[in-house]
């Protein structure tokens, strides 16, 4: 593959990253249905199959124009055997830091949260397998593959000052697309995807990034079943 070739399409990952940037904050500050709570938890589930197939094939297609692989992204077997006890601590860390500790401040600050909109969704234990295959299938596979290739191709395009850029549209698109659970909620999660996006750049594998994101969120799944499981 030519050097033009391989410049042409990293552009074009650039264009395609700031085209879903764009859409992102149309629909979650031009259009209120955006934020509003998901119907129900096999709704979520539907919904992340979808994007994790659609951003896996877009992706894919990107890299190979590009003349790279998942694998240079640090998708590969022995980056997953070797992310999980250290997922597991970082994620425990990263679950109390972010709940007790940004979530105390805010709360006591007097911001909303999630309150009875996201806890009926954790009323049926039943209800856990569609939570568990979104939290590992969307949250840590979808959205660190697309981190890992939004940061990577904004520092290949612009050095270090693009990393930094891309950074601030990555937590800000994320913080938005949790605004369902409201201020807190969103505040929270948009400090939790900073806290995955360092792990992805201090590794520089995206398989350790997808293990504590995932065990993150099963962390969560656990806590609000806890809390909200056979509540009328």
């Amino acid at each position: 593959m030519s050097a033009r070739a391989r410049s042409r399409a990293l552009w074009v990952s650039v264009a395609v990253i700031s085209l879903f940037w764009a859409q992102a904050v149309f629909t979650h500050l031009v259009r209120p249905a955006g934020n509003a709570p998901p119907p129900s938890v096999r709704a979520i589930a539907a919904f992340v199959l979808l994007k994790a197939a659609v951003v896996l094939v877009v992706v894919l297609a990107l890299l190979r124009a590009d003349g790279e692989t998942l694998a240079g992204l640090g998708l590969t077997r022995a980056a997953f055997r070797g992310s999980a006890w250290p997922g597991v601590a970082i994620a425990l860390g990263a679950f109390v830091a972010v709940n007790a500790g940004v979530g105390g401040l805010l709360r006591a600050l007097g911001l909303p949260g999630s309150g009875e909109r996201i806890g009926a969704l954790f009323r049926d234990p039943r209800d856990a397998v569609f939570w568990i295959f979104a939290a590992v299938v969307g949250g840590g596979f979808a959205e660190e593959l697309v981190r890992a290739f939004v940061l990577t191709r904004f520092e290949r395009a612009f050095g270090r000052p693009g990393l930094v850029f891309a950074l601030v549209p990555d937590t800000a698109v994320f913080t938005l697309g949790h605004l369902y659970q409201g201020i807190t909620g969103a505040v929270q999660a948009g400090t939790a995807g900073l806290v995955f996006a360092f792990v992805f750049l201090w590794r520089r594998r995206v398989a350790d990034a997808m293990a504590v994101h995932a065990l993150f969120d099963l962390l969560g799944i656990a806590a609000a079943y806890a809390l909200y499981a056979g509540r009328p």
